[in-house]
């Protein structure tokens, strides 16, 4: 349980627990069911960089420093998925020509302008959320975003030949996904309710926007290019991080 915990730490993060340990497919693959409690750790840590980043600068310049920190503690690796996703999209003329230009590994005008406008939406929806909520949205946002990435990638056929994807596409078992989202969920509904009618329908929004927001994602991926990526599991990751700090701003900002 702890070595498939810090396998999906490792590969998820910039962060280094054992160096020396050794990594296979089938442990990716097992690892799977732990994404979404690193997306906690990654939202835990992102609280302290917002906590300590407020102590020197007013919220509108600390947030760049915690979307940045997002970034940082991912190695760029959802932002870059995100990228390449919206450059295949964009660019390609049939499955085939898609595919190609997102495993390109230059930069298009759709992928910068993707990047921008995601981490723009969290930049302004982290600046009007304060306090408690704003703890609430980071560590659900970035829970959530990582539940995507299992929704994703249930019982899908990876869209290519290989790639890093291969061992995670396909490979998530239901038992892991059910427990997982079990978890996930009820983790985050005792983070956002806070007694009243607002807090307790963003704790059953969010998970209901993010699974309709996956498939319709996984979907429209499925019909431009024939299968999953794991530029596509980027994508939806960021994407939903995005969306769950929206649905935070939808109901709870200070209006």
């Amino acid at each position: 349980m702890l070595r498939n915990f810090i396998t999906a730490l490792q590969f998820l993060t910039i962060i280094t627990i054992k160096k020396d340990q050794e990594t296979n497919e089938s442990d990716l693959a097992r690892s799977m069911a732990y994404f979404p409690f690193v997306g906690f750790v990654i939202g835990l840590l992102l609280v302290w960089c917002d906590r300590i980043a407020t102590q020197v600068f007013p919220d509108t310049i600390s947030n760049i420093f915690v979307v940045l920190a997002g970034v940082v503690l991912t190695r760029a690796l959802h932002v870059d998925g995100l990228a390449d996703s919206m450059d295949g999209l964009m660019g390609g003329k049939d499955p085939e020509s898609r595919l190609a230009i997102m495993r390109d590994s230059r930069i298009g005008t759709a992928g910068v302008l993707s990047i921008v406008f995601v981490l723009l939406i969290k930049y302004v929806s982290l600046n009007n959320l304060f306090s408690d909520t704003k703890t609430a949205a980071l560590l659900t946002s970035a829970a959530f975003s990582r539940w995507a990435q299992m929704l994703m990638m249930y019982e899908a056929s990876y869209g290519r030949e290989e790639g890093m994807g291969k061992a995670f596409v396909g490979h998530v078992r239901s038992g892991g996904l059910i427990a997982a989202s079990i978890l996930t969920v009820g983790i985050s509904a005792f983070v956002i309710y806070q007694y009243d009618t607002r807090t307790a329908v963003l704790a059953v929004m969010i998970p209901l926007a993010v699974a309709l927001f996956t498939g319709l994602w996984r979907w429209l991926m499925v019909r431009k290019t024939g299968g999953v990526t794991g530029d596509a599991v980027g994508a939806v990751s960021e994407m939903n991080e995005a969306l769950t700090l929206l649905a935070f701003v939808f109901l709870m900002s200070e209006r």
